[in-house]
């Protein structure tokens, strides 16, 4: 009875999925102004949000979506890039030494953008979980069980940066794997 009160059961497709789909431009947080690869130097780090959040905002007035789809776009010199999470050397899911991760946490799901650019380590604030970003999102220390969700990204044919697809794995804690 007691679970029952914290609200209906979320389906398992509330968990796994996001707005991202192909073609969706990415936009910089709060300015919601679209982001071009050129624009981003080495080593720079933004936060970013799909073009069609302001479509698709929750009816209820919560803000789920927008918590499941924001990521963080890093630059990196393209040799620093030891390993992606998918791609082929054909479609690779970088763009020029530019990436995306999700922005929350594997562990509890705690928004992170925590960034040392030396390792290319990015630090959750509450348990101190740390992702390689330059190696897959890797986990490198701390309580996370998972990689940081990579979204794969190209560019269209203005330069902007788009999203090659949805998150290929769940964003957010582990336990919503289990659900």
């Amino acid at each position: 009875m007691l679970l029952r009160d914290l609200g209906p059961s979320p389906s398992h497709g509330q968990l796994t999925h996001t707005i991202w789909t192909a073609g969706t431009r990415l936009l910089t947080d709060v300015t919601y102004l679209p982001i071009k690869a050129d624009d981003l130097p080495v080593g720079g780090l933004i936060n970013a949000v799909p073009e069609n959040l302001k479509e698709v905002q929750d009816h209820d007035g919560s803000l789920n979506e927008r918590a499941k789809s924001v990521i963080i776009v890093v630059r990196l010199a393209e040799d620093q890039i030891v390993a992606q999470q998918g791609g082929t050397a054909a479609a690779p899911w970088d763009y020029k030494g530019v990436l995306a991760y999700s922005k929350v946490c594997t562990h509890v799901g705690c928004p992170i953008s925590l960034y040392e650019q030396a390792t290319h380590h990015l630090l959750c604030p509450c348990h101190q979980s740390t992702f390689d970003l330059a190696d897959a999102g890797r986990v490198v220390f701390g309580p996370a069980a998972r990689n940081m969700p990579q979204l794969p990204i190209t560019v269209d044919a203005e330069g902007y940066l788009i999203a090659r697809s949805d998150f290929q794995v769940p964003v957010g804690p582990s336990f919503w794997e289990r659900a």
